[in-house]
């Protein structure tokens, strides 16, 4: 074998348990970097990467920015280049503390690999998606048929894809044992459930309302009735075995979040929706977010609720504010800004009892009603 294929190879090798062990990633996800990494070093003669040079690199970019505007199998999108460009700057990156290769390779060296900026804004109106509204969410469960148990089921993975705010991964891996209606939370056990970076969390149902959560809750009592187990799937394959004579029934998971999808498709089409993935959903549940919390604590719990550590998660990937909204907050700050007193009344309110609440608010409606 060639010295340098074997070089790169054994580096690669290394950098990949970096990605599995160190960072944790998914195989897929480390197996899309390392297919990039070995689409540059086959681009580049397999020279090995000690002696890769900027002018290496601006060949392998132009070669694939030329590619963005092909259609078919030459093609290529602008996400996909600017990925690709992304894990081999990491890729360089981390080469560049490695003994053996620190003197070689510069920050002069894998800035290269940055994105032109055009491109950049292309691959990010291209990831933008059509984010349905809670009003466009209700009509789509109103109008869902209901007459069947396959379409019972159909409906209550929307309801719960709104109520519970979890990915389509995580949703079709739940079983009955990890729905608690009295206290109504979703024990997302990573164990069994299938949730991102593999993380166990306690989730709480969304404040969507009662109609939302009598359908999911509706749903579970169904399975119940029919003798499913703890164990058995929340939102099993389609249609359902016969289970007359026997004392239970045996439900089989849906292998892929595939179905999930074709639900979506088809019951947003029947009212005029545009089609949305399930992730879209968590989006719309983002939103909701500025108007269910009160106070900074709110917010967090609300953020973590949807898996983030980080309240900037939530904002920078789901939460973008309308501009007509944004408009209107912005008048709202002005006002209380006018008026301090205002700001004291909803900061006191958040310190008493829910009974309190309810009478400053009938004495506020009392004072609109008498103007």
């Amino acid at each position: 074998m060639n010295v340098s294929i074997e070089q790169n190879a054994s580096i690669v090798y290394l950098y990949q348990g970096e990605l599995r062990h160190g960072k944790g990633f998914h195989p897929k996800t480390v197996n899309d970097i390392l297919r990039h990494i070995w689409q540059f070093e086959e681009h580049t003669g397999s020279v090995d990467f000690r002696s890769v040079t900027r002018r290496m690199i601006e060949e392998f970019k132009d070669e694939l920015i030329g590619r963005a505007d092909k259609s078919g199998k030459e093609g290529l999108s602008a996400s996909t280049i600017v990925h690709t460009f992304g894990n081999l700057k990491a890729f360089f990156t981390w080469l560049s503390v490695q003994d053996g290769y620190k003197r070689s390779i510069t920050a002069q060296l894998y800035n290269h690999f940055n994105s032109p900026r055009k491109l950049t804004e292309l691959a990010g109106a291209a990831a933008q998606k059509f984010v349905p509204s809670a009003e466009q969410l209700r009509l789509i469960l109103e109008k869902m048929p209901a007459k069947s148990p396959a379409q019972r089921r159909d409906r209550a993975m929307l309801a719960a894809l709104f109520l519970f705010g979890v990915r389509d991964g995580a949703l079709i891996s739940l079983r009955l044992k990890h729905i608690d209606i009295d206290r109504k939370q979703v024990n997302q056990d990573a164990r069994e459930v299938r949730t991102k970076f593999s993380k166990t969390s306690i989730v709480d149902w969304f404040p969507i309302g009662d109609d939302v959560e009598r359908i999911v809750i509706d749903w579970l009592h169904e399975l119940r009735s029919m003798g499913a187990g703890d164990d058995a799937p929340l939102f099993p394959t389609a249609p359902f075995k016969p289970w007359i004579g026997a004392q239970r029934i045996e439900l089989e998971f849906l292998s892929t979040a595939a179905p999930v999808r074709q639900v979506l498709r088809k019951a947003a089409a029947a009212v005029g929706v545009p089609y949305f993935k399930p992730h879209a959903i968590r989006s719309t549940v983002a939103k909701l977010c500025d108007e269910w919390a009160s106070s900074m604590r709110d917010t967090k719990a609300l953020s973590q609720n949807l898996g983030h550590e980080q309240i900037s998660t939530t904002s920078k990937y789901y939460g973008d504010v309308d501009s007509d909204l944004k408009r209107e907050l912005f008048q709202r700050m002005r006002d209380k800004q006018r008026n301090p007193g205002a700001r004291d009344i909803g900061e006191l309110a958040e310190q008493v009892s829910l009974d309190t609440q309810d009478i400053v608010r009938q004495i506020l409606h009392m004072a609109l009603n008498t103007k």
